[in-house]
């Protein structure tokens, strides 16, 4: 397969490379605005090494601004938009960014970032940004080009999220040998000549817009949905004739809540890989989902900081019903006990990834978190639970233990817990995640009261409305109890799983 902006761009000029809503770009297109956009960052002072931020919704110019960064050696600092000012402050100013990008529908929240943190530069994506392109050159850059990954957030029991990124400085890999292994990743997806590519989250999630890019990169078309919609992501498979695409598991689940007679209207006969990632998918929506679609789905085990360890296809998974796949040829696993030792086939203990390439784990500016994460070089864990099968298939025994991943996003109990402590009539908070039918979690908090506040379901609204305008609203607990005293170690610790075990089976 071949690969490369030009290259598609000199081939095939006409051919669409990317859509939404309401703009689409032909290849020669597409690959003259990247030229620009990188014209843009390097007017604006910008060089290999540096960061650049993209507030918006989903649109063609956040995948424009995503290629235009990793190609020319500026990471890419996604930024959630559901976030507070103070949230995205967080991220902007530890992603290091010199450059926000937003869309109209953002821009007080990116004003307010700028106002606070040294990123100042603010390009308003739509006619903003189109007259300060129409001014630069859409050809080549004359200059060697390095490949940037993006930048992504990622947090443990502190709550404060830490960037993270592939541990290899944007001037340590050139373009061309980035493109090759885009090609050789492509080969794991079942990629060819032909496929069309759908866009079905938000392109601030790792998974989607970590997607998207090589599929640019491969030529297109990637078609992006502005939100997810059921009915809609039908629909785009059914006409753009999509191929390939990524979901989380909640998005299953509204799939198979449509009623039949809306899912025979379309056609979805040419899936060939559809991912799911971010969250366990429940064996009977995945039984009616590969029923229905055939099988087409594969699961994967990773994360945001080193992308995917392991995958497995539809068969695999009938056969090994639970686990996450064999390791990709990338990595290879150890399972490591209390005692640093690597435990047999069959007990659980701490999983432990091997990179077999260059690449390696890393939080940015935190060299101590980049260090406890490592038993080795190039040996690292995410902190999850689990075990190997006698035939090397990985299960998980357990998520890190105190995130909550509801509908296929994290949350941070701590980040949570650090805003409700600043309440007054709060003496202790824990916060956890409880099982939710749909959403596979939601958010509880468990509290405990100054003696002078009285534990009413009141109180617990007036908490609720408080926390608004604080955090985001899907982080905001959907139930509060009370407690006389909360569970804690003799460390002091919170002992959340006393409090968490009780809303789950055994």
């Amino acid at each position: 397969m071949a690969y490369g902006l030009k290259h598609f761009a000199d081939q095939y000029p006409d051919r669409i490379m990317v859509s939404d809503e309401t703009t689409a770009l032909n290849c020669a297109q597409f690959n003259g605005r990247v030229n620009q956009l990188i014209g843009l960052m390097r007017g604006r002072g910008l060089k290999t090494g540096d960061a650049v931020a993209v507030i918006a919704l989903n649109c063609t110019d956040f995948l424009s601004i995503a290629c235009a960064s990793a190609l020319s050696g500026i990471s890419l600092v996604p930024v959630n938009w559901h976030f507070e000012v103070e949230e995205a402050t967080y991220i902007v100013e530890n992603g290091n960014a010199k450059l926000m990008f937003v869309d109209s529908a953002n821009l007080n929240t990116a004003k307010a970032v700028a106002a606070r943190t040294k990123c100042s530069d603010v390009v308003v994506i739509g006619d903003e940004l189109d007259s300060e392109l129409e001014a630069i050159n859409a050809d080549e850059p004359n200059e060697q080009l390095y490949y940037a990954s993006p930048i992504f957030f990622t947090s443990g029991t502190t709550g404060r999220p830490k960037a993270t990124r592939l541990s290899q400085a944007p001037t340590d890999v050139r373009v061309e040998e980035a493109l090759g292994r885009i090609q050789e990743n492509a080969k794991l997806s079942g990629m060819r000549e032909g496929f069309v590519h759908m866009v079905a989250g938000p392109l601030y999630h790792a998974g989607p817009i970590g997607n998207a890019v090589p599929a640019l990169l491969l030529g297109g078309p990637v078609y992006i949905l502005p939100k997810f919609d059921p009915e809609a992501a039908l629909r785009y498979i059914d006409t753009y004739r999509v191929t390939h695409t990524l979901m989380v598991p909640i998005m299953f689940i509204r799939l198979l809540k449509l009623p039949e007679a809306i899912r025979e209207q379309y056609d979805v006969s040419s899936l060939e890989f559809v991912s799911h990632i971010a969250a366990p998918m429940p064996p009977q929506v995945k039984r009616e989902m590969i029923d229905w679609w055939g099988p087409k789905l594969f699961d994967a085990y990773g994360g945001s900081e080193i992308g995917v360890i392991t995958r497995i296809s539809s068969e695999e998974w009938l056969n090994k019903p639970g686990s996450v796949g064999k390791p990709i040829s990338q990595f290879s696993i150890n399972i490591v006990g209390p005692e640093d030792n690597v435990l047999p086939v069959g007990e659980i203990g701490q999983i432990y990834m091997i990179s077999h390439t260059a690449v390696d784990l890393e939080y940015i500016d935190d060299p101590e978190r980049t260090a406890a994460a490592h038993r080795g070089p190039k040996e690292f864990t995410l902190g999850d639970m689990g075990w190997l099968d006698e035939d090397g298939y990985l299960y998980l025994a357990d998520r890190r233990v105190d995130m909550i991943n509801s509908g296929g996003v994290n949350i941070y109990p701590a980040e949570i817990e650090a805003v409700m402590h600043d309440h007054p009539s709060i003496e202790d908070v824990a916060v956890f995640g409880i099982p939710n039918e749909e959403w596979g979690q939601e958010v509880k908090a468990a509290v405990q009261l100054g003696s002078s506040t009285e534990e009413t379901e009141e109180f617990a609204n007036e908490l609720k409305s408080w926390m608004q305008g604080k955090i985001a609203t899907y982080k905001i607990p959907k139930t509060i109890d009370f407690h006389k005293e909360l569970p804690r170690f003799s460390n002091g610790k919170l002992h959340r799983r006393v409090l968490r075990d009780a809303y789950w089976p055994q």
